[in-house]
């Protein structure tokens, strides 16, 4: 496993961001575009900057560069699996409709996964991403960008795209979080525009994203529920985040197969009950999330975005919760059945990154249509357990 490569020293600002800043404060004027940050303009116009950008010496054949990957957690990985495994067009035609063959067969990537750090966090993701653009030692610029992280997501992803516009690098991108926002977004337009056809999205995502307002902008076209979910803190009585109610453990609907479950005392009454699997942890959030319908005034459950990458590996689970909830009575009552449709769609933001993908590949002629194993190299600050992704780890070894 290969680590991060290091930077080093900073120096002073180029000719072209003095024009840059000049051109940043024209813009000011016109509100609906952002400002642009300094560093942009020091990557790629400080040759003495540790992080600078020579677009002239950018290969000009470009189908055989690697496609990268940028994560800001270890379960950001979870994206290059599902875009190993992708198969939703004819390679042959590029027509939409599966072959049996892997879409993005033969391609090579890199996986780059670094935390941000709490201070100057936007300029250091900036940065990080930039790095793969040009080469570094044996690793090769990429030809297209896949923004993996929630966080980079919301907080730089419009720099990075600023980024390569301004300086003509010909880099494509593509936001996770932003497909799936995208994907939903056109869904209810085209099927939910009429009032009696109101219907609500459910959102499972991580805490953090939710307080970033990374979702914020499907409440301007359809009734929304957040749902905190976490691959890492488990449910339990005492969790403050992720508390389970006892008078909701029938509904849970939890596993308790192979030791999933820990508590004492009655299931239904413990004195101390813990989720001990990640899959109990979503049925714990799907049932908290049509909890949180049954207590407002929301449309029916019709979608529900799978806004954390490990949700991937869920999907039955979900709908074996929904279908659960369906049919969950109390006191001879159907408790949920009312708020919840009867075929609920999953909005896979994975799977939906990598169908752009493969267009914006196809339509700019930089599918590499190599005939060996498609490649891996991954750069990370620690080990990841590579066993867990099946695919990933058979091309990694090549």
């Amino acid at each position: 496993m290969r680590s991060m490569i290091k930077t080093g020293r900073t120096t002073i600002l180029s000719m072209l961001l003095c024009c840059g800043l000049l051109s940043v404060s024209c813009r000011n004027g016109r509100e609906e575009i952002p400002e642009r940050l300094p560093v942009i303009y020091r990557i790629l116009g400080d040759t003495a900057y540790p992080w600078y950008i020579d677009s002239s010496a950018l290969p000009e054949k470009r189908d055989d560069l690697p496609i990268g990957v940028f994560g800001t957690s270890p379960d950001d990985i979870q994206v290059l699996e599902t875009i190993l495994g992708y198969d939703a067009f004819d390679n042959i035609t590029g027509m939409p409709g599966a072959d049996g063959i892997h879409d993005f067969a033969g391609e090579h990537f890199l996986f780059l996964y670094t935390p941000p750090p709490a201070d100057s966090a936007r300029t250091d993701m900036i940065r990080t991403m930039s790095g793969m653009f040009r080469w570094q030692d044996e690793r090769p610029p990429v030809k297209a960008l896949v923004v993996a992280g929630d966080r980079a997501s919301v907080e730089a992803f419009d720099d990075i795209r600023d980024l390569i516009e301004l300086g003509n690098l010909k880099i494509h991108t593509v936001s996770v979080l932003q497909s799936g926002i995208d994907k939903t977004i056109r869904v209810i337009r085209d099927h939910h525009g009429e009032r009696h056809n109101r219907v609500t999205v459910g959102v499972l995502a991580p805490s953090e994203t939710f307080a970033m307002k990374g979702y914020d902008c499907l409440k301007e076209d359809v009734a929304v529920v957040f749902q905190p979910f976490s691959s890492g803190s488990m449910p339990s009585l005492d969790n403050p985040e992720f508390m389970i109610d006892k008078d909701l453990i029938r509904a849970y609907h939890f596993n308790y197969r192979q030791s999933e479950m820990e508590y004492r005392g009655s299931r239904f009454n413990p004195s101390y009950m813990k989720a001990a699997s990640v899959e109990n942890a979503v049925r714990y959030a799907v049932t908290s999330m049509v909890e949180q319908l049954r207590n407002g005034s929301h449309p029916r459950l019709k979608y529900i975005v799978l806004g954390h990458n490990v949700l991937q590996n869920y999907k039955d689970v979900i709908l074996e919760s929904l279908v659960s909830l369906r049919n969950y009575r109390s006191d001879n009552r159907y408790v949920y059945r009312h708020i919840i449709d009867q075929e609920v769609i999953l909005t896979d933001p994975q799977g939906q990154a990598a169908a752009t993908l493969y267009q914006l590949l196809r339509e700019n002629r930089l599918a590499a249509f190599r005939s060996t194993p498609s490649c891996v190299s991954v750069y990370t600050p620690e080990m990841i357990d590579l066993t867990k992704y099946p695919l990933l780890h058979v091309c990694i070894n090549h």
